[in-house]
């Protein structure tokens, strides 16, 4: 049997004008809600939807950690094997698992829930260009340890580093206003 959030069940007892209980148990009484329960079961709500942001920072804490943990060991093996070959299954599944995480918190409204950062244009740029300009440099070591000079290991860089940027920072953006827009079209629909 499945039950509604409680916030749901007392957004439904306002609507019909009965009691929780009322609709708990599925029977009619004639009594006006108990004002009571009513704010009991608010505080639970409540207390309900803190414990689930607080889970989802930790889901979101915990997914950002072991990314970060898997790109730097894929840029070290990448970096000692000097061989694009070594790393290409791992960043594949590394890549795959991001999407499909990304994917999944943008649906659902809450991409920005877990962070401390709120995500403004400003923000994204700044995460785009740092990442952008870290992995333009691994790039570059590579390109120089496979036997590029070092001009054409920076032209090369550069051009991955702008293009890179850019790129992340319209996928930034575009997961912050997805992300807003589902969780205003969630408000909407609870009122």
């Amino acid at each position: 049997m499945n039950m509604p959030d409680l916030s749901v069940l007392i957004q439904m007892a306002e609507f019909y004008d009965v009691e929780v209980k009322e609709i708990l148990d599925g029977e009619r009484k004639s009594e006006i809600m108990d004002k009571e329960l009513k704010e009991t079961l608010s505080k639970v709500a409540d207390y309900n939807k803190l414990e689930k942001e607080k889970v989802t920072k930790a889901g979101n804490v915990a997914f950002g950690l072991t990314f970060v943990v898997c790109t730097v060991v894929i840029v070290i093996q990448l970096l000692i094997a000097a061989n694009l070959s070594v790393v290409v299954g791992e960043t594949v599944v590394l890549l795959v698992g991001g999407v499909a995480y990304i994917g999944v918190m943008t649906y659902n409204g809450v991409w920005e829930t877990g962070s401390r950062f709120k995500s403004t244009p400003f923000i994204d740029m700044l995460i785009a260009v740092i990442c952008a300009g870290a992995f333009a440099i691994v790039l570059a070591i590579c390109y120089i340890r496979l036997g590029a000079t070092m001009p054409q290991a920076v032209h090369s860089a550069l051009i991955f580093f702008v293009g890179i940027a850019i790129v992340g920072f319209g996928v930034l953006r575009t997961l912050a206003y997805l992300s807003h827009r589902k969780k205003s079209r969630k408000n909407q629909e609870k009122k």
